[in-house]
């Protein structure tokens, strides 16, 4: 029985999140001076639409080359960087107090309006 030779081209570590095996000669997206849109999407979490739009509003810098869209990738990066920290806003607060206020009266009274 014969065993296959591995390829000395392909990495042993797999990609992370899609179970292919990176080429040892491909470069990290960030070392890359333009991007695919579909792995600017993938990689910030992004819609491509929302990709267009935020080059539209002059956050992401696109490029024509050979007739594909490519994002310039150092725009990429500012643009992730420059995502604010999330916080819980306090929206819903008045709504969840009165709801849990009246749920608190009904239980009391046992349902009756």
């Amino acid at each position: 029985m014969q065993t296959k030779k591995k390829d000395p081209q392909v990495a042993v570590t797999p990609r992370a999140g899609t179970g292919h095996a990176r080429k040892k000669d491909e470069l990290p997206w960030r070392d890359r001076p333009l991007t695919q849109l579909a792995l600017a999407s993938q990689v910030s979490g992004l819609s491509q639409t929302s990709i267009r739009r935020e080059a539209a509003r002059g956050n992401l810098v696109l490029k024509r080359l050979a007739g594909r869209v490519l994002v310039e990738t150092s725009s990429l990066v500012k643009l992730i960087e420059s995502a604010e920290p999330w916080t819980a806003s306090e929206r819903g607060k008045a709504a969840r107090q009165k709801r849990s206020e009246i749920a608190r009266a009904n239980w009391l009274t046992g349902g009756a309006s």
